[in-house]
């Protein structure tokens, strides 16, 4: 079993992506072709974290088939999906909740703002096992 937390970037790398930063605004990320090769763009002025998770829904498309979609509510969640199981899998999730039960010490593990982590959480009935939100 792979340890959290997951190296994303590494895997968009080997799936094909070329990773680049750019001032994208308040856009989070910004994936196209260009000469034949995938490249995502990274918003520079987000947090790690959720530069992290733009990766993983971003694989999440295009191994999903999305491609040129992007704006279909159903296609986004699909991607939400994808990128929260790849940086956060749940067995690794409950696992890891034995042992930790901070929501901060279990976002650090698995590299994931609390934000996402709690939405994880909160999908699988496990929010309650937290003894701290902070």
């Amino acid at each position: 079993m792979t340890v959290p937390p997951i190296d994303v970037e590494a895997i968009a790398v080997k799936e094909g992506l070329r990773l680049s930063e750019a001032d994208l605004g308040s856009v989070d990320a910004r994936l196209y072709q260009k000469e034949g090769i995938w490249v995502l763009e990274l918003n520079r002025a987000f947090a790690h974290t959720a530069q992290r998770f733009s990766v993983a829904h971003e694989l999440g498309h295009l191994s999903l088939g999305h491609e040129g979609c992007g704006l279909d509510p159903a296609d986004e969640r699909a991607a939400n999906v994808f990128a929260a199981e790849l940086l956060m899998p749940l067995a690794q999730v409950k696992s890891a909740l034995r042992r930790q039960t901070r929501l901060g010490e279990l976002a650090r593990t698995f590299d994931v703002s609390k934000e996402a982590l709690q939405i994880k959480l909160n999908e699988h009935g496990l929010l309650l096992k937290l003894t701290s939100f902070d």
